[in-house]
């Protein structure tokens, strides 16, 4: 590959931006060995942070520009990366403009959701089929403990997703990684038909009532090996889930019940204060149950980037697309969706996303 164009609005350290910089310069490891960069030069914009990019100015890779404008015509493909910590916000203008300008002729990835892409913009690249970006977080894309996948053509019943973080980027990385899952099962992704918001007290009334399934929240649960609570003082092996303690361990809790078109039942839940790790459980109607932890290796090395990294480039090479397009307007609709429901403390919203139907022929998450 040739040049590269590494778009953020900051760029400061441990964060999306940072990780991506220095494997797109160097390389990453997987799967036993070293892969290296397979850019040619690697264009970032200088004015961002001068101290981080002098320290890696002997990288021969490394090209500085000082004005953005030269960075985007110059390369031949681009990423766009938050550079702060613990956000997947983009600049919405740089998302906009870069995608509507380029997203025709060079290849493009944007690490988080499309914030920036009114629905008309992307439905007349869907219709137009000129567009060459994807977005994504790393969640789909990390390990699974253990390597657990739903199969394509599952016939599911119902999907727990357990993240944690802040509103709304907890939610963002919860969707992105739900979505990937829901999209192998038979028939594919049939759309949203209704979007239930719950917080506190209302999250476990609702597992109380058969809103969510218990048993699948449990399953999900199972998979931490990082409990927080007793467990951190002495080490103790409780059930958290079957002794009833976790509606008081959690923080923050919230969650996002989503009723699809074809009868499947998916649910995000964010919770601080009782794992320290992600995790998934899925249900199929014959009763059985798939569960994994999203696996992200500890900073700073924060390997979850190489596996994104190992997605990335096929699509900028131009061999294949992530997913649908389809997928990411589901993803996009339902984060705004979430945003005005939390703004307006709506608690339902009664909403049909067929228009958004899409599926996949080979799973999302490859061991």
């Amino acid at each position: 590959m040739k040049k590269l164009g590494l778009i953020s609005v900051y760029l400061d350290q441990n964060t999306p931006a940072q990780q991506l910089l220095d494997r797109c310069l160097t390389g990453w490891p997987s799967e036993g060995r070293f892969f290296e960069s397979p850019f040619e030069s690697v264009l970032v914009h200088g004015l961002s942070r001068k101290q981080l990019l002098e320290s890696r100015k002997g990288t021969p890779k490394l090209v500085i520009h000082d004005d953005m404008k030269d960075v985007l015509e110059e390369a031949d493909c681009w990423i766009l990366a938050p550079g702060i910590e613990d956000s997947w916000a983009c600049c919405s203008q740089y998302t906009h403009s870069i995608a509507d300008k380029y997203g025709s002729s060079k290849p493009g990835w944007v690490v988080g959701p499309s914030g920036g892409l009114s629905q008309e913009v992307m439905s007349s690249f869907v219709k137009e089929g000129r567009m060459q970006v994807q977005f994504s977080t790393p969640l789909p894309w990390t390990w699974r403990l253990p390597e657990r996948n739903i199969p394509v053509g599952a016939d599911l019943k119902e999907v727990v997703v357990l993240v944690r973080g802040a509103f709304p980027y907890a939610e963002q990385e919860g969707l992105d990684a739900l979505l990937a899952l829901t999209a192998h099962r038979r028939g594919g992704e049939s759309g949203i038909a209704n979007i239930k918001r719950l917080e506190g007290a209302q999250v476990w009334k609702a597992a109380r009532e058969g809103k969510f399934s218990w048993d699948v929240f449990s399953a999900a649960v199972s998979r931490t090996n990082s409990k927080l609570g007793d467990a951190t003082i002495d080490g103790r092996t409780q059930d958290i889930v079957g002794l009833g303690m976790i509606p008081n361990m959690a923080k923050g809790t919230r969650a996002w019940i989503l009723e699809h078109n074809d009868g499947l039942k998916s649910t995000v839940i964010t919770m601080d204060g009782v794992l320290n790790d992600d995790h998934f459980a899925a249900q199929t109607k014959d009763g059985s149950m798939v569960s994994a932890q999203f696996y992200r290796p500890p900073k700073p090395n924060d390997h979850q980037y190489s596996r994104l990294m190992e997605r990335i480039i096929p699509f900028l090479e131009g061999k294949e697309a992530a997913w649908p397009l389809g997928r990411t307007q589901l993803w996009s609709t339902l984060i705004n969706h979430m945003q005005t429901m939390e703004r307006e403390k709506t608690t339902e919203l009664n909403w049909s996303g067929e228009s958004f139907a899409y599926s996949v022929k080979t799973p999302i998450w490859k061991p």
